[in-house]
């Protein structure tokens, strides 16, 4: 940026710089660290699905206010395949619901759109139905969609009577206020909704919370050293990987995949889809109707 605004020739991107990096990368030979993909958890294709899931995080979501928000959160982020920035920018206003039960997302801004000439997702009536019941529970009827939700609670407290003055201590002063009887209360929790949406580290700890919450209740079998490699393996990207994994696995192409997804190219969508893009090419298409 520095060079740019000097009006400098970057240095960085000199033939003899690029020569070095791609020699490094060759000696290396290193795959890229990707996220692990949160695919639907339903058969897609003939590629068996295991691990953490979509459907897996979904069952560990409760149906109290954070737990509606969550489930809202995963669902729709699989569906429109979401960057965490395009999750966190969506508002109320930008989902329409549509006749069939469906809805049409408007993704007004994203990294590969930075001059916000905009997208349209199609939405399906499962994540419209989740949508729904978390504005509900929240009271939300403008701004943004996904906001933070804050937990009080209150201990259970047994009924006391009203004190006498035979019941304080001898220097103690006389309240009548702080003296009288007290009514019995029972443990309580309040949810209170905020009005700014949530930021990337919190939809993180979302996904860590929901998927630490499934191995708990036993949803998916993951234990020890590969409960703890699953987990870190997961991020905001993984949701948008799922997805892309998943179109892969039902036969689609990388350029429609990579265009709906919003990919800056179709070597990224191939990238996220290695080991299920082969089995969705032309050579596969052919060779399995002549040799089977």
């Amino acid at each position: 940026m520095v060079h740019a605004l000097l009006d400098c020739p970057d240095p960085a991107k000199s033939p003899l710089v690029r020569d070095a990096l791609r020699g490094i990368r060759r000696r290396q030979s290193r795959a890229q660290r990707q996220a692990a993909g949160l695919r639907l958890g339903e058969p897609i294709g003939d590629a068996p699905v295991k691990g953490f899931t979509l459907k897996t995080l979904l069952e560990a979501c409760d149906q109290d206010p954070p737990g509606l928000r969550d489930a809202a959160l995963l669902s729709l982020g699989y569906d429109a395949g979401l960057r965490a920035s395009e999750l966190l920018a969506l508002t109320v206003e930008a989902l329409e619901v549509q006749e069939d039960g469906s809805g049409l997302l408007e993704i007004r801004r994203s990294k590969t759109d930075q001059e916000g000439q905009g997208a349209f997702v199609w939405v399906s009536p499962e994540t419209i139905r989740r949508i729904a019941a978390w504005r509900d529970a929240a009271a939300i009827h403008s701004g943004p969609l996904f906001r933070r939700v804050a937990i009080r609670r209150s201990k259970a407290r047994a009924a006391r009577r009203a004190l006498t003055i035979g019941d304080l201590a001898y220097n103690a002063a006389v309240d009548p206020e702080r003296m009288a009887a007290v009514p019995p209360r029972q443990a309580s929790v309040t949810f209170i909704v905020g009005e700014r949406a949530l930021t990337v580290a919190a939809v993180h700890a979302i996904i860590r919370k929901r998927a630490l919450l499934a191995a708990d209740l036993g949803v998916v079998n993951l234990m020890g050293s590969k409960l703890e490699q699953a987990m870190a393996a997961l991020s905001t990207h993984s949701l948008r990987v799922g997805l892309t994994q998943d179109l892969f696995a039902n036969g689609e192409d990388a350029g429609p995949i990579a265009q709906a997804l919003r990919w800056s190219s179709v070597g990224t969508a191939l990238r996220y889809g290695r080991k299920l893009a082969p089995a969705s090419g032309a050579a596969a298409r052919m060779l399995a109707r002549r040799r089977t």
